[in-house]
């Protein structure tokens, strides 16, 4: 695993971080190497990371919809105002998910939102992420 990161050019304590994103964002093993690759592409093209799961980690309970508002928190775990992977991981991630940062999907999705069972569904355009927004919340 530490060569694999290190091919992707990815520190230790970057892949734990990146890893521990996926955990919290996936409840079920198939979206775990899609998520992946949704952080990978967003680093990529230079776009924030927009994960909802560091403000679990901020908060003192669950929150299950993020507000506006939420995404304006001055803390530099927030992915929608900092670039690039927040200071630290935000939980223990699973050997399932350091495999899936390790081996992300080969698709080229640019976003995804869970629906209220967990199962996220995945989108190329922000107008398509909208869409799906609205039909599965």
């Amino acid at each position: 695993m530490r060569q694999e990161a290190k091919e992707k050019g990815l520190s230790i304590y970057e892949l734990v971080t990146l890893a521990s994103l996926v955990e919290k964002e996936a409840r079920y093993a198939e979206d775990r190497p899609i998520i992946a690759q949704v952080f990978f592409k967003r680093m990529k093209v230079g776009m924030p990371l927009q994960s909802d799961a560091p403000f679990q980690y901020l908060k003192d309970a669950p929150k299950e919809d993020l507000s506006i508002e939420d995404t304006k928190v001055d803390s530099p775990y927030n992915t929608y105002q900092h670039m690039g992977l927040p200071p630290g991981p935000i939980a223990n991630p699973g050997v399932d998910s350091i495999d899936a940062v390790l081996h992300p999907s080969a698709t080229d999705y640019l976003y995804f939102v869970a629906d209220r069972e967990g199962h996220n569904h995945y989108s190329h355009t922000y107008a398509e992420h909208l869409d799906i927004v609205d039909q599965v919340r």
